[in-house]
């Protein structure tokens, strides 16, 4: 605060209650370019930047709904959980 503003408090209130309200998670920003994209066009994309080109990553199950037919899509295996078949100790849990 500087000492002019210490003299003569400002007339302007700006306590924040008339800002609008953004959802979280509506807006991603450009790893490369700094570009600011709308979420759903990103995801529309495949994730790639549609100013330049930078791929985002992409997550394991949205890289296979993307090239795989819904219809077909049927996960095996999918109850079965990883077995230590012998029983590795070690000084750290891993």
């Amino acid at each position: 605060m500087s000492w002019y503003e210490k003299l003569v408090p400002s007339r302007i209130r700006t306590d924040g209650r008339n800002k609008h309200q953004i959802p979280e998670g509506l807006w991603s920003k450009c790893e490369k370019c700094d570009a600011v994209l709308y979420r759903v066009e990103l995801e529309r994309n495949l994730q790639v930047c549609p100013k330049c080109s930078h791929h985002m990553p992409l997550g394991a199950r949205q890289r296979l709904r993307s090239f795989l037919d819904p219809e077909g899509l049927t996960e095996i295996g999918e109850d079965i959980e990883p077995a230590d078949f012998l029983k590795f100790k070690d000084s750290k849990k891993y």
